[in-house]
């Protein structure tokens, strides 16, 4: 489920072991209590900026009651700010609905900060996912904000079937055939938005169909990692063929090889993309218990939720080709089946493909601190923290206390892990949150200072009474004030920047990195000694925030080169050598 943490690459952490352990709340201990109201540690408050059943307004300028179970959250700051820009709420249903379209859908809204609270300063607005053929189970989407401003929602738990699809008699009631495909087939996918736009942009087939949970868009304007919530489920990355446009491209399956692992490319052609996770199964992808949602850290390492499942049976997806990964092989029970009731987080080297263990979820020493089901994750990467966000699957097997038995009084909490703990284990979490009856925790995202903290109290129990009856967005504050690090906590840069080339001299290739420090058109075009155009490698809007970019000098010959950092009132230029 689940982030103007866009595509940045923080070189500014580097350094930031020095605070790495302080964590910035004292933990809470609810020894369990079970609660219909949403805790938080001394110091911090939460601020309601929504909620399931307030007026939304249609596209035909009508208002009717919005949807519920808030899912993911994506805000999206106005020139870089951290106090003001627009909120993307997903709305994971997949019911029927005359005035907002049957299915999922999302709703979008200004907001801003006064004081310590966050405000809506617009309307509610419902977005249209009509003229693509409509949307379905909402869940998480991309983390980070696209080159091009954009942002990505997931479509989940894609049907097999259009009897599936209308879900007999509350769904998708327009079963006729869409795009030249079964209505069915055109659910399942990313899907580009334009938040500042309210629209619905396309479905993006390039990514593969499959149970998409959620996504990390990287920092180079090409790259988006994808998670598979799936018992059996693949690893996926997506590479686009130019930066900013994520129409086309390549897609990949992650398969693990010892400790290292490699990417599979799968066929490009729609007929395969509809069946990507069986494609990559057959070519050898390493299997998962239901991938969830996945961040980036400062240094560009990849972690991944993986919530687990009771005693699941993978033989049709081993027998197909796929390989379970590694640390799941000492969950085997037999007969290919795996038992992975808590769930954990994992940690992707993006260079290496290494993959590990962050944390393995389970009952900590206190014997209160129940972590299982880890949904949601966020980074504070200027405190090198990481938040983990329950969704519990069940109650048993000491996911819960034993005298919690029905699921509207299950607690999902809310806990936070330093990134520089070695060999972590749920001994070191910390307890940040502990939500209202019934309520799933998700769609955490920090604003760009990381001193706001939306999140969702998604469907909890009715019988908590308001506020936290429905589903509602909250943003929490009260974090300490970073001291010593460069504007506003290192992610907004305050000018324009054209680093050097690295490695220089090169061969072939190398990387460019520059920073923007407000929205608008931008280019990086690299020119030869006479000072003739040879390639233009960015050319386009782009938002707030810090990129990198490789440029392939393959087919030019050695010699001095410049590259230039092009905006309406900045212009940067560096030399670079290439040598073969």
């Amino acid at each position: 489920m689940k982030k103007f943490i866009l595509s940045l690459l923080l070189v500014f952490m580097a350094a930031g072991s020095s605070v790495a352990q302080d964590y910035p709340f004292t933990p809470i201990d609810t020894a369990f209590a079970s609660t219909n109201y949403l805790l938080l540690p001394p110091g911090f408050q939460f601020s309601i900026v929504f909620q399931q059943g307030q007026p939304v307004v249609l596209s035909n300028g009508t208002t009717k009651p919005s949807r519920g179970v808030n899912d993911f959250i994506m805000y999206v700051p106005n020139n870089g700010s951290s106090t003001n820009g627009w909120l993307f709420i997903n709305h994971e249903t997949a019911d029927t609905n005359t005035f907002l379209g049957d299915g999922g859908g999302a709703t979008t809204m200004t907001v801003s900060k006064v004081g310590n609270s966050w405000y809506p300063t617009g309307p509610f607005k419902h977005m249209n996912f009509a003229h693509i053929g409509l949307t379905r189970t909402n869940c998480a989407g991309g983390n980070g904000i696209l080159a091009n401003g954009n942002i990505l929602t997931t479509e989940e738990f894609p049907p097999n079937s259009n009897l599936e699809l209308y879900n007999n008699g509350a769904g998708i009631r327009d079963t006729t055939d869409f795009g030249g495909y079964k209505r069915y087939l055109n659910f399942g996918w990313m899907v580009e938005c334009n938040v500042q736009g309210d629209t619905a942009l396309r479905k993006m087939f390039q990514m593969g169909r499959f149970s998409h949970e959620a996504a990390q868009v990287m920092p180079d304007g090409r790259t988006v990692y994808l998670t598979d919530d799936f018992s059996g489920g693949c690893f996926f990355k997506f590479v686009a063929n130019t930066f900013g446009d994520y129409t086309a491209g390549q897609l990949y399956a992650y398969k693990q090889v010892g400790n290292s692992g490699t990417w599979l490319p799968l066929p490009m052609n729609r007929d395969s993309l509809n069946n990507a996770r069986t494609v990559a199964q057959r070519l050898g992808a390493t299997l998962f218990i239901r991938l969830e949602d996945i961040d980036m850290d400062a240094s560009g390492n990849i972690y991944i939720a993986e919530t687990g499942a009771d005693s699941v049976d993978l033989s049709s997806y081993i027998t197909l080709g796929g390989v379970v990964a590694n640390h799941l092989v000492p969950k085997h029970v037999g007969s290919n089946r795996y038992d992975d009731p808590y769930g954990r987080v994992l940690k992707l080297d993006p260079v290496t493909l290494g993959l590990s263990v962050l944390v393995e979820g389970g009952t900590a020493s206190d014997g209160k601190t129940n972590f299982a089901s880890v949904d949601n994750i966020q980074i504070d990467r200027a405190r090198n923290i990481i938040y983990l966000q329950e969704d519990l699957i069940s109650g048993t097997r000491g996911r819960q206390p034993s005298y919690i038995t029905s699921s509207s009084n299950w607690i999902c909490e809310v806990y936070a892990l330093s990134l520089s703990t070695p060999n972590a284990t749920v001994n070191d979490l910390k307890r940040f949150a502990n939500f209202p009856k019934g309520a799933e925790a998700t769609g955490g995202y920090f604003t760009p200072d990381y001193n706001n903290f939306f999140i969702n109290v998604q469907h909890p129990a009715s019988s908590n009474g308001a506020p936290f009856n429905v589903s509602t967005t909250v943003c929490i504050t009260g974090f300490p004030p970073l001291v010593g690090i460069e504007g506003e906590g290192g992610s907004v840069p305050k000018r324009f920047e054209l680093n050097q080339n690295y490695p220089n001299p090169f061969n072939p290739s190398t990387t460019i990195k520059f920073s923007v420090p407000k929205d608008g058109n931008t280019a990086i075009r690299v020119y030869d000694v006479k000072g003739q155009l040879v390639k233009t490698l960015v050319n386009q809007r782009i938002i707030v925030g810090n990129y990198s970019v490789d440029f392939n000098a393959s087919e030019l010959s050695s010699g001095v080169y410049f590259y230039t950092l092009e905006a309406p009132d900045y212009k940067g230029t560096k030399k670079m050598i290439l040598v073969k």
